[in-house]
């Protein structure tokens, strides 16, 4: 085994890792326009692409689609009387402009109107009035009758009996006085409501008049049927996942690290230095009495695990930093992975666990 170093890899240029990542991101858009532009033909019309040009995107062409809908032959005869219509309906709605302005040009107005109405009391009084007068005559009768059947049934003035039938009779006369009082408030109420009603068909009509020529423009306006559009399916979309081309180079520069770092470590080995275990691991197992190839490799130890590759029997190989010393990357094998395949090679101090080298890679 020789002493000599062995060279660490060139980093991968980040300039020219994006310059690749981009290619491959833009060959990745170019081929989803390609699988997903998919002309269509129906009975109305159909649907087509192609491409009318380039773009120069990250130093590539990009092709320029364009999309055409093209009508059937009735569906465009329909387009083209529609367009007809159209033009002529706007000529002559644009002809009926002026009679808006005529129309309007007058402020709005409600002079001429018979006033407006108000709820009348002296109208409200005389129907109550006349209502009264009407049935005085009859209340009077009424009046008399009563007195000459008390009479004739011996009932003298003032006694109880009398006063009783009275009483009876005022009664039905001031129901009959707050039924007429009802009736006339609702001749007075019928009144306010035909004068009402008379003055708002009035304003009816002017605003009629006022809005026509603006109705007649709008109705010439929204005049025809309209094109029936060509109705075309949802095509799938296809979707080329993007080439992780810098994840590609990181990953291969990292398994060239972990190369360059497993012929350092089987360099210094017999110094103690397998796998950049580093003082600290040494002094641990040294201060247990262990071996000296023995470091801590408990996944509990460590962070920023990512595994870079796998020793000649298979087991993995993980690029690592131990928690008491974050700055010092090391690479090396986990005991959880070991102790499955070589539990001889594997010892717990302390509840954290420890791996045997020598054992491990024998």
């Amino acid at each position: 085994m020789g002493s000599k170093s062995a060279s660490a890899p060139p980093a991968p240029d980040p300039k020219y890792v994006s310059q690749q990542q981009t290619q491959s991101n833009v060959n990745t858009a170019v081929a989803n326009a390609y699988l997903n532009r998919v002309n269509q033909y129906g009975p109305d019309g159909s649907k087509t692409y192609a491409v009318t040009g380039s773009q120069d995107v990250g130093g590539t062409n990009v092709p320029l689609w364009s999309e055409t809908t093209q009508l059937s032959p009735g569906q465009q005869k329909i387009y083209d009387s529609q367009q007809q219509l159209t033009q002529g309906t706007s000529d002559l709605a644009n002809q009926y402009v002026s009679r808006i302005g005529d129309a309007t040009s007058k402020p709005y107005s409600y002079d001429g109107l018979a006033p407006a109405p108000t709820y009348n009391e002296d109208y409200r009084r005389q129907q109550l009035q006349a209502i009264q007068d009407r049935n005085a005559p009859q209340m009077q009768r009424d009046r008399d009758a009563l007195n000459q059947r008390l009479a004739n049934q011996g009932i003298s003035l003032g006694t109880d009996a009398w006063r009783a039938a009275q009483d009876d009779y005022s009664r039905s006369v001031n129901d009959f006085r707050l039924g007429a009082d009802v009736q006339a408030g609702n001749a007075a109420a019928q009144q306010y409501g035909l004068e009402s009603n008379t003055r708002d068909r009035a304003i009816q009509e002017m605003t009629a008049l006022r809005t026509q020529p603006i109705n007649e423009v709008a109705a010439l306006m929204g005049t025809g049927t309209g094109v029936q559009q060509p109705q075309f399916s949802q095509v799938a979309q296809t979707q080329v996942a993007p080439t992780d081309v810098s994840g590609n180079y990181w990953n291969a520069y990292q398994g060239q690290l972990a190369q360059q770092k497993m012929q350092q470590d089987s360099a210094n080995a017999t110094t103690g230095g397998l796998f950049g275990l580093g003082g600290t691991a040494l002094g641990g197992a040294m201060k247990y009495g262990l071996p000296l190839l023995m470091a801590g490799s408990d996944i509990r130890m460590k962070d920023n695990v990512r595994r870079v590759g796998y020793t000649d029997d298979g087991q993995p190989l993980y690029f690592f930093t131990y928690k008491h010393d974050p700055g010092t990357p090391h690479v090396g094998l986990m005991a959880q992975d070991v102790e499955k395949i070589r539990p001889d090679a594997v010892v717990e101090i302390d509840g954290m666990k420890y791996v045997d080298y020598g054992k491990a890679l024998s």
